[in-house]
């Protein structure tokens, strides 16, 4: 069990509403937390690509076939790119837990899509897809989607996972290294 593999990822810093492209970066980390690697895509601010990107990022990887559970901080990369969970697992068959530190605001995130997206509702419908659950991490509460894998796995998983804190870091290694990307040095919490 030790040598299983998570790849973690995050996206890059990006300007909202700006029609530009940034990162996501994934971080290939074997739960002793050796690293094995880095991974960088370009994804388009507020596209619809991200679900195209990060399957063909995992299916053309080196790493492919060592990588057992994919985990991401959040499923909205670049604004609102967001991100296909069933389909993500359908072509890539990777389990795959999504990390949320706090419950999003839903019904917020459905009107911001309605007034700036011609294609909201089907936004909106990636949005809801996958059901959040509310778990304990340690002495944290955190928020997680999950495709491909029960909640004891994953409750697991994420607690192996996690040095200190909430996120487990495969997730928060990607964050740093995203940030990194476009702001030269990385910032901020996950």
């Amino acid at each position: 069990m030790k040598n299983i593999r998570v790849l973690g990822v995050d996206d890059a810093y990006f300007v909202p509403h700006k029609k530009s492209e940034t990162y996501i970066a994934g971080v290939v980390m074997r739960l002793t937390f050796y690293i094995e690697g880095f991974m960088i895509r370009e994804i388009t601010v507020d596209g619809m690509d991200v679900t195209k990107v990060l399957i063909s990022m995992i299916n053309q990887s080196k790493y492919r076939s060592d990588i057992k559970v994919v985990m991401t901080q959040g499923i909205t990369f670049g604004g609102f790119n967001i991100l296909d969970l069933l389909k993500l697992y359908e072509l890539t068959e990777k389990p795959i837990i999504v990390i949320l530190r706090k419950m999003p605001d839903i019904k917020s995130m459905i009107s911001a899509l309605r007034s700036h997206f011609d294609n909201w509702k089907e936004r909106a419908e990636l949005l809801q897809k996958v059901k959040i659950e509310k778990i304990k991490n340690g002495n944290y509460y955190i928020y997680i989607q999950r495709v491909g894998i029960d909640m004891d796995q994953a409750k697991d998983l994420i607690s192996k996972l996690t040095i200190r804190g909430a996120i487990p870091e495969p997730v928060r290694v990607a964050h740093l290294f995203a940030s990194s990307l476009k702001l030269g040095e990385s910032k901020g919490k996950p």
